[in-house]
């Protein structure tokens, strides 16, 4: 029985299917095994479903699902991570909120922790929160502010007191003048601090 082209055409397929799939199955892990812990946030900066959670700067896993938390005091984000179960994290480690480069995607990073516990499955870690840049810049006005005040009264100072300062500097210069003189004196006849009036 002759084979026919469209025959040999469809065993070549089928067979380049069977070894796609073999190599497949032997380089990915059909049953790939993990655990989801969680972490909260009052601030996720630019965090999104699917960001990559690292752990000491490592993926490890990625950020399964976020909603809020109404608590009497605050509202909180709830980050549930989906972490490779070949990752361990510890109880203490910290949860931080992390950019990829400057301008780069929202991460969470982990910190390494060096509690002997390590966090199971539903486990809750610690986090920090991530500085809101209005807040950075606010900061960093204020101090502004305050320095350009603190300039502007030490100028005040030194320009209504130029005389006192003046006068201080004249004794400090005399006073260390006459304290070497008074050290070479005493270098020469130490007996004189033995004899009083002498």
């Amino acid at each position: 029985m002759r084979l026919t082209n469209e025959i040999k055409a469809g065993i070549v397929v089928v067979a380049a299917i069977i070894i796609a799939i073999f190599f497949f199955g032997k380089t990915a892990s059909f049953r790939h095994r993990t655990y989801d812990i969680k972490t909260y946030f009052t601030y996720a900066g630019d965090l999104k479903t699917d960001a990559i959670v690292k752990l000491s700067g490592i993926e490890v896993g990625r950020l399964k699902a976020m909603k809020f938390i109404y608590d009497k005091d605050a509202t909180k984000v709830e980050c549930l991570l989906e972490i490779d179960s070949k990752a361990k994290v510890r109880k203490d480690s910290i949860a931080y909120i992390g950019t990829a480069g400057f301008v780069g995607d929202a991460y969470i990073g982990m910190t390494p922790g060096k509690s002997p516990v390590f966090a199971e499955k539903g486990s809750v870690i610690a986090s920090e929160d991530p500085i809101e840049m209005r807040i950075f810049l606010k900061k960093a006005d204020e101090i502004a502010t305050s320095l350009d005040t603190i300039l502007a009264e030490l100028k005040s100072v030194v320009v209504d007191n130029r005389a006192a300062l003046d006068n201080i500097v004249i004794n400090v210069e005399a006073t260390t003048e006459n304290f070497k003189e008074f050290s070479e004196d005493v270098k020469k006849h130490p007996w004189k601090l033995l004899f009083k009036g002498e």
